[in-house]
């Protein structure tokens, strides 16, 4: 009797820590993503580049949200209104829509933020934005790689 209650107890436990290997392998991506096109003033888009290197993107960080990457177009592609001379690209990440929306507002509420960017954008002979395109995205599939920390 006293090896059939063994042999039960044991079985029960691999089946707990199956099933909780099981869970720990699950790959579902969350996260909610924003990309952001900018259209740049001419001959500005290095310095809007580095307006995001030297003080945007550390705005951000302080507030929680993630800068998943910069990138600068090598070519254009006038179907897309992307000109590689004036368009500058990042992606932002968050936790959720909410948590976007939460963080977004703290940043842009920051006095940081207000000196460096919302002074120099409001102003004709310093503004460095022509246009800005939003898409809001999140994951698809098992294989997003990018991991937003809660």
């Amino acid at each position: 009797m006293l090896k059939w209650k063994i042999a039960a107890v044991i079985g029960f436990v691999c089946g707990v820590a199956g099933v909780g290997w099981g869970y720990s392998q699950d790959t579902k991506a969350t996260g909610f993503y924003e990309l952001r096109v900018y259209t740049a003033k001419p001959g500005k888009r290095d310095a809007l580049a580095a307006r995001f290197a030297s003080r945007t993107a550390a705005i951000y960080a302080r507030h929680g949200i993630t800068n998943v990457g910069y990138w600068i177009p090598q070519e254009s592609d006038a179907a897309l209104g992307i000109s590689a001379a004036n368009t500058f690209i990042y992606m932002r990440g968050y936790p959720s829509r909410e948590e976007r929306d939460k963080r977004l507002k703290a940043a842009h509420d920051d006095p940081e933020f207000a000196e460096v960017v919302t002074k120099q954008e409001r102003n004709p002979d310093t503004k460095l934005i022509e246009n800005v395109h939003n898409i809001d995205m999140v994951p698809s599939g098992a294989y997003a790689s990018i991991r937003i920390t809660q």
